[in-house]
Parts: structure tokens; C-alpha cells; sequence
């Protein structure tokens, strides 16, 4: 393939029409680039595209960039375009089918070229095809399923590259026959990309990181793999770059979910934030990668790749990996809880670990502290240190889940970014010092108290005016209280099956039956936590009762297995005076399930 040189420029840069680029080089995948990851809406949109500027008659269709990297044996590596280039080749493929069904050969014979090595004047077509070889080789899970396609062997939908043809598939089946021809002749004399030739002894990660180009974009998690996975690009390294590739792939697999990439990237902050201190979450990348450099130079400048080799290692540990999944998708029966439970000899306990981490569990700003300390319980080999650490650790998590209780529910809004940095700090400390009682953990937590939770009166009297209007918010409120005043019915009191129930109701349309309440006395009162109860999923829903008077409801309440709801219905009436009685009694109760000490 020939290129622009441009004096005095190290990476070289030209315009080509995409099927040029094509036509004249072989093109393959690094086996660290992402997989093909446009979902049929990228392919949709830009089917859609091509017919608006084909339909226009444009100049010109720009598709974007594409940066290559030469090869010594002649192969251009795609380091960014692999979604542009792939998909391309695929279009032309279902064009060249239409072709030979139209017996069209100059046009099946342009399209062959595209996608396999062939010459300007080969005479070649799509029933030979299994004799060709591809011009592009995609990554090796795309290999088997692309190489099928172009040689006109249809495969099942089972991955993003063969639901992507699904959808050219579609989009060509509804088009005339004449008109895919001349939409073939616009797209390889119209379809331009720019293009940047990177010599291999350029680092292309340096490159790659700068390009915005049309596609899905990179996330943080790719661009860390990227970074990663550029330490171990020589030859030499190929057994490594491998297990390091593995074990990050195995890490996403483990906590696979249908949030797509987010929990994974959730471990490897809480990760990278146990190890390096806080990093802001919209400049992760850059300053991880500050981190490591500044470790590179201090404890391995000879070999930075032994660091970073050393580093995945540990990330993708499944020990650590496991404490993540705890953490963020708590279960009563999961190992690790129950293991900790009989450790810390608090299977009975009012508070444990596994309310703790369901109270925490959408406060992802304390995930590295629990996250540290949890590690530094399963490190723990000594069968009797061990037991010592699940007690200590127990008693610093109580510490952690209360005061982060209290802060949320005296705070108008609970925010992270008064703690995050202190946090991050918190859970360096943890994972690296020597004794765990030597960090003056509550400390900690006073110099970030900025509604005075520490002081016990002072919660209180907060809590005697505290509305709660957030559903989650208010239902984790409400199962402290109940498995506080019920710890026999832990089981039994499930939040799937408990919703947040308000005595007198949020609708002003039913007042007709409250005759303490006008409509402006009920809008001040309704989200009082004086007001609020847990019912069960089936008793709490529009019908006769619920939409009546108190008296009616009062029937509901005690048939109630929840002791908190039971009580309300030994009032005789609901007032205002009976909201502020019942709101001072569970301030007093909250300040006993989220107790905080004078000193630890």
C-alpha cells in the first residue's frame, strides 16, 4: 500500500475513498482490540446515512478515521476503524450476492475485491469463494462467523458481528435491485475515511487514545485494557500479553450483567482507588495512568510491563473479585457472607455483615472501604486471627453503615463528593497498613461529619423534622427499624416483598375520610417519617381500604407481621399530634439501631 509522506511528520496522514484503502492492502485486528461491538442501532444509522447522502447525490460520505499500523510482514494492523471497516466489507458482501443473482459480474467482481486479496483484473466470483483469501482478518471469536459471511454461507444470530448482518441483510432484501447497484457505485467512489499510518516503533496506544471517531465509543474500561495490554506488545511478551488478556476477559465475565461493562468498571475503580487513593471518576483513566508510571519509576523502572503484568494479576484475583460481587450484589446465602457471619459470631446479631452491605449497597462511594477491609479478612490464613479480624472488621463496618445511615437521613441530599476523597484515602490505608487498629478510622468519619451525626442529640432533634420522599431511601429506613424491634424475622421481613406505606395517603383526592387533615396540613405531613410504615406488596395497593379513612386501614395494619405496623393500629385516630408523637419515637429508635460511639 502506498502512503503521503508528509516532511517532517512521524505519523503520516492521508484522505482515501474506503474501497481504495481496500483495494491495495491486507488488514488485521490486534488481538488486543475490542471485539465487533456495534449494535444493530450503529448499523442502522449508518445504513440510514449512506441512503441520505446516496439519495442527495453527495460529493462525498465521510466516515471517519482510521489509524494503521505497519507490520513487518506487510500487514496493516487496524488499531482504531475495526468497527468502520468490518461493517463496510460486510455491506459489500451482501452486495456482491445481489450482484450474481442479477448476473452483474463487473460489479460482483469490484465487490470480491473488497473483501478478498484479489487483483484489478481477476476473474474471479462469489462461487469460488472458498478459494480466496480474506483481505481482513477481524478479531479470532469474529474470525469463523465473518469468513462465512463474505463466502456467501449464511450462520445463525448469535454475537454483534451476525446481528449486524441481520441488519444489512434486512436493509438490502427491501431494496431494487437497480438501485443497490447504483447505491454500490456511491458508496466505493464516495466513501471516504482519513487515514493515519502509524510506524510500529511509534507507540499506537499514545495515538489511539486521541481519536473521536464515528462508533460506539471507548469507555474507561477499554481505554484502561488498552493501556494494559500495551506493555506487552513485543513478540517476546506474547505468552504474557495472553494471560493478561485472559484474566481481564475473565474479570468482566465474572461480573457480566446487563448493565454491560458498568459493574466491571465499578471493581476496577474501587480497585485501582484501594491501591492508588481517590480518582475521580470523570478523569479515571488519566489518573490511573499517572499512578502507575509514578510506581513504575519508583519500584520497577527497568521493567514496567513486570508491574503491570504483576498489577492485572491482581485485579483479576478471584478472591477480590468475589468481595466485589458481595459488596455490590449482597446475598444472606452467598460463601463469603455466611464464612464472615460464623467468623465474627454475629449469625444473630441485629446488625450484620449482610444488613450492612444491603444498607450500603447504593452508596457505591463506600464500596473501597468495605471492599479493603473485606480483602484483608479473606487474606487472613490464621484460623484464629482470622475470627480476630471478622470481629474487628464487623465492628468497623457498623461504625461505617450507621454513620452513613445517619448522614442520609438528616441530609436534604447525600452527597459523595464530601466524602469520596477521605474515603479513597481510608481504603489505601486499610489494604496496605501493617495493623489495622493503628488507622484512627473514626476520625475519619468525625472530620467528614458535616451534619454533626456524632452528637446523638443532635441526630435526634434532626430526625424529629426529617421527611423522606424517595421510596428506596424510606424502605431502607423502615427494614432497620423492623429487623431492630424483630431480629427473629429477618427471613421473613424480605424487602422484595415490603413497600413503603403511607398512614394517611400521598393523594389529597382521598381526604374525604381524614377529617384532621385539610389539604395544606396534608401536604406538610405526608412524607414525615411520623407517616411512614412498611406493608406487604399485596396489602399495599389501590382498593376499598386504602382509599378510605384510618379506621378502614387500621384492619390492614393489624394483620401486619411487622411489629412497626402492628402498633399503629392501637391508635384510635390519626392526627397531626399522633404523626409528631410516633415521628419523636422513631428518632429515638433510629438513633439506637445507627449507633455511633462517643469514641472508637
Amino acid at each position: 500500500m502506498t502512503r503521503t509522506n508528509h516532511e517532517g511528520t512521524v505519523v503520516d496522514a492521508k484522505a482515501s475513498v474506503l474501497s481504495y484503502l481496500f483495494y491495495t492492502g491486507k488488514f488485521e485486528v490486534p488481538w488486543h482490540q475490542r471485539y465487533y461491538d456495534w449494535t444493530k442501532e450503529h448499523v442502522s444509522e449508518l445504513l440510514y446515512d449512506l441512503d441520505e447522502a446516496f439519495r442527495e447525490n453527495r460529493n462525498c460520505y465521510f466516515l471517519g478515521a482510521v489509524m494503521l499500523v505497519k507490520k513487518a510482514n506487510g500487514i496493516w494492523e487496524i488499531n482504531d476503524g475495526q468497527q468502520r471497516m468490518v461493517t463496510f466489507s460486510l455491506i459489500c458482501a451482501r452486495l456482491a450476492r445481489i450482484f450474481r443473482d442479477e448476473v452483474d459480474t463487473r460489479r460482483e467482481a469490484l465487490a470480491l475485491r473488497i473483501f478478498f486479496d484479489l487483483d484489478e483484473n481477476h476473474t474471479r466470483d462469489l462461487s469460488e469463494a472458498d478459494e480466496l483469501t480474506p483481505r481482513l482478518s477481524p478479531p479470532r471469536n469474529d474470525k469463523t462467523n465473518y469468513n462465512l459471511l463474505i463466502r456467501d454461507k449464511d450462520v445463525s444470530t448469535n454475537g454483534k458481528l451476525t446481528t449486524a448482518w441481520g441488519e444489512i441483510d434486512k436493509h438490502f432484501l427491501a431494496m431494487d435491485p437497480d438501485k443497490a447497484k447504483k447505491f454500490f457505485d456511491f458508496i466505493i467512489n464516495k466513501l471516504e475515511v482519513a487515514c493515519l499510518f502509524v510506524p510500529k516503533e511509534l507507540d499506537p496506544s499514545s495515538v489511539f487514545e486521541t481519536l473521536n471517531a464515528r462508533g460506539k465509543p471507548l469507555g474507561d474500561l477499554d481505554l484502561i485494557r488498552n493501556y494494559f495490554y500495551s506493555f506487552f506488545s513485543g513478540a517476546e511478551e506474547e505468552s504474557r500479553r495472553d494471560t493478561v488478556h485472559d484474566s481481564l476477559e475473565r474479570v468482566r465475565a465474572q461480573l457480566r450483567e446487563e448493565r454491560s461493562q458498568t459493574k466491571a468498571l465499578e471493581y476496577m475503580r474501587c480497585y485501582l482507588q484501594c491501591k492508588y487513593g481517590f480518582l475521580p471518576k470523570d478523569r479515571l483513566y488519566r489518573e490511573m495512568k499517572g499512578k502507575i508510571k509514578v510506581d513504575c519509576n519508583q519500584f520497577s523502572p527497568s521493567n514496567s510491563a513486570d508491574y503491570v503484568f504483576n498489577l492485572v494479576e491482581d485485579i483479576s484475583s478471584k478472591d477480590r473479585v468475589e468481595v466485589f460481587h458481595a459488596i455490590s450484589s449482597p446475598s444472606e446465602n452467598g460463601s463469603l457472607i455466611e464464612h464472615f457471619l460464623r467468623d465474627s459470631s454475629q449469625s444473630g446479631s441485629l446488625q450484620n455483615l449482610f444488613i450492612f452491605l444491603c444498607e450500603l449497597k447504593t452508596y457505591t462511594v463506600t464500596q473501597p472501604i468495605v471492599f479493603a477491609f473485606l480483602n484483608r479478612y479473606v487474606q487472613e490464613n490464621n484460623i484464629r486471627k482470622k475470627k480476630g479480624m471478622a470481629r474487628f472488621v464487623h465492628n468497623r463496618l457498623k461504625l461505617l453503615t450507621s454513620f452513613v445511615m445517619r448522614t442520609t437521613l438528616v441530609a436534604t441530599k447525600f452527597e459523595p463528593s464530601r466524602f469520596e476523597s477521605a474515603f479513597s484515602a481510608l481504603a489505601q490505608k486499610i489494604m496496605s497498613a501493617a495493623a489495622l487498629d493503628s488507622i484512627p478510622f473514626a476520625c475519619v468519619l468525625r472530620d467528614v461529619d458535616d451534619y454533626g451525626v456524632f452528637d446523638n442529640s443532635n441526630f435526634i432533634e434532626k430526625m424529629e423534622q426529617t421527611t423522606i420522599r424517595h421510596q428506596t431511601k424510606a424502605k431502607r429506613f423502615l427494614l432497620g427499624l423492623a429487623y431492630h424491634q424483630q431480629p427473629d424475622d429477618i427471613a421473613i421481613i424480605n424487602e422484595r416483598r415490603y413497600t413503603v406505606e403511607h398512614i394517611l395517603p400521598e393523594s389529597a383526592t382521598h381526604l374525604s375520610g381524614w377529617s384532621n387533615f385539610d389539604q395544606r396540613v396534608h401536604a406538610d405531613n405526608i412524607y414525615r417519617i411520623g407517616n411512614l410504615t412498611l406493608l406487604g406488596s399485596a396489602d399495599n395497593k389501590p382498593g376499598p381500604a386504602f382509599n378510605g379513612s384510618f379506621s378502614e386501614k387500621k384492619d390492614i395494619y393489624r394483620n401486619s407481621i411487622i411489629s412497626l405496623t402492628q402498633e399503629i393500629s392501637e391508635i384510635p385516630d390519626w392526627s397531626i399530634e399522633e404523626i409528631q408523637k410516633r415521628q419523636k419515637q422513631l428518632a429515638k429508635l433510629a438513633a439506637r439501631v445507627w449507633e455511633l460511639p462517643n469514641e472508637q
